[in-house]
């Protein structure tokens, strides 16, 4: 049998059968006989409360200082305090402004003492004789009610926690409530959330004041009804949270759900509303719930979104002009490696055909000039090596290896004197209209591959009007050109009226070989020679166009110094035997450049010593002071032309020096210092420099 707990000092534990220890309140017994006390303890004992006794006043303050009281049976007639001035002091105290109290007296009581005694907080009083079931009753009802606003308390502190607990996914301002009604009315003054309730059968809804400042309306003037609330609710959300409150209202479910509202003042805001249903009096479902303003959040994650696109955006963005420089880097090797293999060929051709021309030109000169066959064929071969030669110039102008010689140009008197080999080069059916102004400033270039270039420009002009057209050359002077940096610049423009291009034919057009035109008709290498002429130059080339309107091929040249110089002259041909006879050694690892260049010299009566490379012609050299010239090819192995030019230079400073190459790839101190032969030349080329270097009068 297990034994109840002892009581403290004026307590008794009498627990009925049924009565669970957490269902048992405080009984507070304040007299001042104990024996009074023990028989209100006897009558009690079948309540199975918890019965506390004391016997003054001060002994029962102190009881209630310490321990929570239910229901308090005082003695109205005590020494020091009467039971009205302990019921007032007990009354005064926070805790037990509530607490039931019943007077018990055995004297006579007037009905002033009854109205005293209730103005001090009494509930009830009890005669003497006491009559314990009158008593037991009594007491029973307030300890019951006691026990049922606890319980109630309870309930009401469970339900809030399962209100917190559906509203936890809100922001965690709404999650505040859990904690206790004076945190959640805060929030809810601050603007930021508001509580509501409906009655779904009477239609009636109770909002408090944060509802109506959510919803920026005023309360003395609107009146919250299904229809007025449905009007405040987004067009969009508005049959959704209908179907969602009569769903709850049917079923008893609560609700989560984010929709929009629009303000009388037309602004719209984002709100998430958490809703319980709950039962009234009558067993009816009422609908309860919390509206938390979230548009900061959204336009936060609007934000984010937006913040998330424009990072995508650049992230395209970067990734595009990655490939884009890959796709440019890969274009630039490629041009440059095929740019090195060009210039490659076009040297080794070079070679050959410098070969070819010599032989054909001594040939030629020991036919019988009554042979007109022979003679016809000899200069036909001739004519097919000048052309070959000339292709050679172009690929080594796109490989940017051609030999250069720069020059103040005027462009307006360049073009006005190439203006009759442009009119017969582009025939009958093509006007040419100049727009150069004549303070338009000069160019540094060379002139004789500037007018080369031009010329290309207007013939791919021609070939892309078939039925005629206008070709307008324009130019003025500038101070910023593409990819170049800031300067003074001349821009040089000339546009067409022909069939123009596509995009895709515009990207590729000034790839090498690339043409438009049919078999046999181009070499595709025209434009690529104009762009490797111009970048040699220190400028640059855009090609614009439009299908059916036609092209404008744009040149950006640096502006150079106005010079007074005088038009270039053409150089006379100089006496062969002006030039005495001398002995010339002649340095190139080619033989059939070597042999040919021998020949050469040979047929105009000079003395010919041959070496295949720097090195043994420095062998040669030594003890020796016969030797009047020295005819040497640039790009040879081991040591190049211009190498050996420096060491003869210290060793035989007064021996004359020839350099002969194809290639501009010279440092521009010594470009000047050595004269210099650009293959394939002629013999005619040769006897000029020979005369200029050998015997300057007769040159």
């Amino acid at each position: 049998m297990t034994s109840l707990p002892a009581a403290s000092p004026g307590e008794s534990n009498v627990t009925p059968p049924g009565r669970r220890e957490d269902e048992r309140v405080n009984i507070l017994l304040v007299d001042d006989q104990p024996a009074k006390l023990l028989s209100y303890e006897v009558i009690l004992s079948e309540l199975g409360d918890t019965l506390i006794k004391a016997t003054s006043a001060r002994e029962a303050l102190a009881h209630l200082l310490r321990t929570e009281i239910a229901v308090v049976l005082i003695d109205v007639c005590m020494p020091e305090l009467d039971g009205f001035e302990l019921a007032t002091m007990i009354r005064e105290h926070p805790r037990y402004q509530h607490v039931a109290i019943i007077f018990v007296s055995a004297i006579q009581i007037s009905d002033l003492d009854h109205l005293r005694g209730y103005e001090a907080g009494a509930v009830d009083y009890v005669p003497v004789p006491v009559v314990p079931a009158v008593l037991r009753a009594k007491v029973r009802i307030f300890a019951e009610l006691y026990r049922k606003t606890r319980q109630l308390e309870r309930l009401n502190a469970e339900l809030e926690q399962h209100v917190a607990e559906r509203t936890a996914a809100l922001e965690a301002s709404t999650a505040r409530l859990r904690e206790s009604e004076q945190r959640r009315s805060l929030a809810l003054a601050a603007g930021r959330m508001g509580s509501w309730d409906w009655d779904p059968v009477t239609r009636e809804y109770s909002w408090d004041e944060g509802q109506y400042r959510l919803f920026g309306v005023d309360p003395a003037r609107f009146v919250p009804t299904p229809e007025s609330v449905d009007a405040l609710i987004h067009p969009e959300d508005r049959e959704r949270m209908r179907a969602l409150g009569r769903h709850a209202a049917r079923t008893g479910e609560p609700f989560d759900a984010e929709f929009r509202i629009v303000r009388p003042d037309g602004e719209i805001r984002w709100c998430v509303a958490g809703a319980a249903t709950t039962l009234d009096a009558a067993g009816q479902r009422r609908l309860s719930g919390v509206t938390h303003d979230i548009t900061a959040r959204k336009r936060a994650e609007e934000a984010l979104i937006d913040l998330n696109r424009e990072l995508e955006r650049r992230i395209e963005e970067r990734t595009r002009e990655r490939e884009a420089a890959l796709a440019q880097l890969f274009e630039a090797q490629k041009l440059d490696t095929i740019g090195q293999l060009t210039g490659g060929v076009a040297h080794d051709f070079n070679n050959l055909l410098m070969a070819v021309l010599g032989s054909l030109e001594l040939l030629g000169k020991r036919l019988d000039p009554k042979d007109d066959l022979a003679l016809r064929l000899v200069d036909n071969a001739i004519q097919g090596a000048r052309r070959g030669a000339a292709l050679t110039q172009r690929l080594l102008a796109f490989a940017r290896r051609q030999e250069l010689r720069p020059q103040t140009v005027a462009v307006a008197g360049l073009v006005e004197g190439m203006r009759g080999l442009l009119e017969r080069a582009l025939g009958p059916g093509v006007d040419i209209v100049t727009l150069l102004p004549a303070d338009l400033p000069p160019i540094r270039i060379d002139a004789n591959q500037f007018e080369l270039a031009l010329l290309n420009l207007a013939v791919n002009a021609r070939d892309a009007m078939p039925l005629g057209g206008t070709i307008t050359l324009d130019g003025s002077g500038v101070a910023e050109a593409p990819g170049l940096p800031p300067g003074s610049y001349v821009r040089i423009a000339l546009t067409d009226t022909g069939t123009g291009m596509d995009a895709a034919t515009l990207a590729k057009a000034t790839e090498p070989f690339f043409t438009t035109k049919g078999p046999g008709k181009g070499t595709g290498l025209g434009l690529s020679m104009v762009q490797g002429l111009v970048a040699q130059s220190g400028g640059a080339l855009q090609v614009s166009s439009t299908p059916g309107q036609g092209t404008t091929v744009t040149l950006w040249l640096p502006a150079a110094a106005p010079v007074e110089a005088p038009p270039p002259a053409a150089l006379a041909s100089a006496d062969p035997a002006a030039i005495p006879p001398c002995t010339i050694l002649v340095v190139d690892d080619d033989p059939l450049v070597r042999i040919g260049t021998a020949a050469m010299l040979e047929d105009l009566g000079h003395a010919v010593l041959e070496a295949p490379s720097g090195a043994e012609a420095l062998t040669l050299l030594e003890g020796r002071t016969d030797i009047d010239l020295v005819v040497t090819d640039h790009a040879m192995p081991g040591m190049t032309g211009l190498e050996l030019a420096r060491r003869l230079r210290e060793v035989c400073p007064q021996l004359p020096v020839i350099l002969a190459t194809g290639f501009a790839e010279l440092p521009s101190d010594d470009e000047a210092a050595v004269p210099r032969l650009s293959k394939p030349f002629s013999q005619e080329e040769l006897v000029m420099l020979l005369a200029a270097v050998l015997a300057p009068d007769a040159a």
